[in-house]
């Protein structure tokens, strides 16, 4: 139906020729049933190729969560994992090979008791100490993740401050 403009009284009706533009333009001619049939084609290939590109999406996204998820928990560790050196002598306390892997700002070598551990080797400790060594080798990356500008906690917005009298510079605002 061809639009009335306010001026036109509702009951007003539509000339045939307008009728007959508007049903070729709609596509209710003989010409048109093709173009239409091919339209619907082209709409179904597109809805298809839209359910693909969804379901690569969705891959994408999920892949992306997954590295997200591995990187957070990478976050407190290095590369460098325990390995099972047997039973001690009296049968009931495990043995674990572990290489002490400081952090650069974290300095040479830990000290439990007075016993230095030196950044680099591999020690044999047993469960209890070999928690409170990765701890503390824990503890030198974040400190160097600290002092070196990178956030530990992902969430939290960066604020991009500048220190100083006066107006800051153009670029602190971005």
């Amino acid at each position: 139906m061809a639009a009335r403009t306010p001026q036109e009284p509702a009951g007003k009706p539509v000339p045939e020729a307008a009728n007959a533009a508007e049903n070729e333009l709609l596509g209710e001619g003989t010409l048109a049933e093709e173009s239409r049939d091919e339209l619907l084609e082209r709409i179904r290939l597109l809805e298809a190729e839209k359910e693909a590109l969804t379901a690569a999406k969705d891959i994408a996204e999920e892949e992306s969560a997954r590295l997200s998820a591995q990187a957070q928990s990478a976050l407190l560790t290095s590369g460098v994992v325990e390995r099972f050196a047997g039973k001690a002598e009296d049968g009931e306390t495990d043995l674990w090979f572990y290489r002490i892997d400081l952090a650069p700002a974290g300095g040479d070598h830990l000290k439990i008791n007075g016993k230095p551990y030196l950044h680099g080797h591999t020690y044999k400790f047993d469960t209890d100490t070999l928690r409170c060594i990765k701890e503390m080798v824990a503890r030198t990356w974040v400190h160097e993740n600290d002092i070196n500008g990178h956030a530990f906690n992902p969430y939290k917005q960066h604020q991009n401050k500048v220190l100083g009298g006066g107006a800051a510079p153009a670029w602190a605002y971005q």
